[in-house]
C-alpha cells in the first residue's frame, strides 16, 4: 500500500506571516502578561462568513486550521455538500466526527434534528460557538463522547492541542491512517469517556438517525463496535474510505446488511493533489 501524506505545511509566504505576527506580538507585549494585552486578545472577534442556498452562515476563526476549515467547507467535499443539499426537513442526521460542525451546521439548515459526535473538548467548544452563532442551539444536540462498544474510560492519542484538529485516535483503533503516517508527530494521550451509540441512543430514548455520516479517521472499528443498530436502520451513509482493512471492513458491514454505495469521490493529500489518499462514499439501502 502507498505512503499516505497527511496533514499541512506551511509555504514560505505562510512561514514569513508568522515571523512577522511574533515580531508584532513582541514588539507590542501580547504575551497574556499584562492588562493590554489581555484586553486587546478578548476584543479580537475573528470570524468567516459564507453563503450556502442563499443563506449566511458565520463560524469562528482566530486560528490558521479554523479559517481554513471555514474557507474551504463549499468546496473540500463536493460529494457531502450535493449530500446535505438532498436533505429534507424531516431528516434525523447522526454526524459521527462532526469536529468544529462546519458540516453539522450546513445540515442543521435543512434537516429536523442533527446529533454532533465529537471526543476532542477543544473542537466541542468551537461547535458549539458555531452552533450559537447560526442559531441553531436547538437542532443540533452535541454528543462529546468517543464512540465504542461500551462505556467507559478510553485512552486517546491527540495530534496537539489546536482546536479544529482531527487524526484524534481510541485506543485500539487504527494507527497507520493516523500517526503511523507522520513519524514526527509524537503528540499526547488523554482519558476520555466512552459510549455505545446503540446504548446511548436507546437509553436516552432518543430519535433514530435515518442519516449519518461517519468521518472518524482510523476509529472505524471503534465505531463499529457500538453501532451496528443505528447503521442497519439507517437508510443512507456518508463514508470516508481511507483505504485500510478497517475501512473495508466498515464497508463490508454496510453491504451485508442492505447498503449499496451509489456515489464516490476521490480525495488527495493536502500537500500533494496528486496523491490519493482515500475517498468519500455514499451507502444507499437497497430494500
Amino acid at each position: 500500500m502507498a505512503k499516505k501524506v497527511w496533514g499541512y505545511k506551511p509555504s514560505i509566504r505562510r512561514q514569513v506571516v508568522r515571523l512577522l505576527c511574533r515580531l508584532i506580538i513582541f514588539v507590542l507585549r501580547l504575551n497574556g502578561r499584562t492588562i493590554f494585552s489581555n484586553e486587546f486578545i478578548q476584543m479580537l472577534d475573528p470570524k468567516f462568513k459564507i453563503k450556502f442556498e442563499n443563506k449566511d452562515f458565520t463560524f469562528r476563526t482566530g486560528h490558521g486550521r479554523l479559517f481554513w476549515r471555514a474557507k474551504t467547507v463549499l468546496t473540500e467535499e463536493p460529494l457531502m455538500i450535493s449530500w446535505i443539499k438532498s436533505m429534507t426537513p424531516n431528516d434525523v442526521v447522526l454526524d459521527i466526527g462532526a469536529n468544529v460542525g462546519m458540516y453539522s451546521v450546513l445540515i442543521a439548515s435543512r434537516v429536523k434534528t442533527v446529533y454532533a459526535c465529537e471526543l476532542d473538548s477543544l473542537n466541542v467548544a468551537i461547535l458549539k460557538e458555531n452552533l450559537y452563532l447560526n442559531h441553531l442551539l436547538d437542532k443540533v444536540k452535541i454528543i462529546p463522547l468517543a464512540c465504542g462498544a461500551k462505556a467507559e474510560m478510553v485512552d486517546v492519542k491527540f495530534r496537539s492541542l489546536s482546536y479544529g484538529d482531527a487524526l484524534q485516535l481510541i485506543d485500539g483503533g487504527d494507527e497507520t491512517q493516523t500517526f503511523g503516517s507522520n513519524p514526527n508527530v509524537t503528540g499526547y494521550i488523554a482519558p476520555v469517556l466512552q459510549m455505545s451509540l446503540d446504548e446511548l441512543f436507546e437509553d436516552a430514548k432518543l430519535a433514530k438517525p435515518n442519516k449519518i455520516k461517519i468521518d472518524v479517521d482510523g476509529n472505524e472499528l471503534t465505531v463499529l463496535a457500538g453501532a451496528t443498530k443505528l447503521l442497519a436502520g439507517a437508510t443512507e451513509i456518508y463514508f470516508e474510505d481511507g483505504m485500510t482493512a478497517a475501512c473495508a471492513t466498515f464497508m463490508d458491514f454496510l453491504l451485508e446488511n442492505s447498503f449499496k454505495e451509489v456515489s464516490q469521490e476521490k480525495q488527495f493529500a493536502k500537500s500533494d493533489k496528486n496523491h490519493l489518499v482515500g475517498y468519500t462514499k455514499i451507502f444507499s439501502k437497497t430494500s
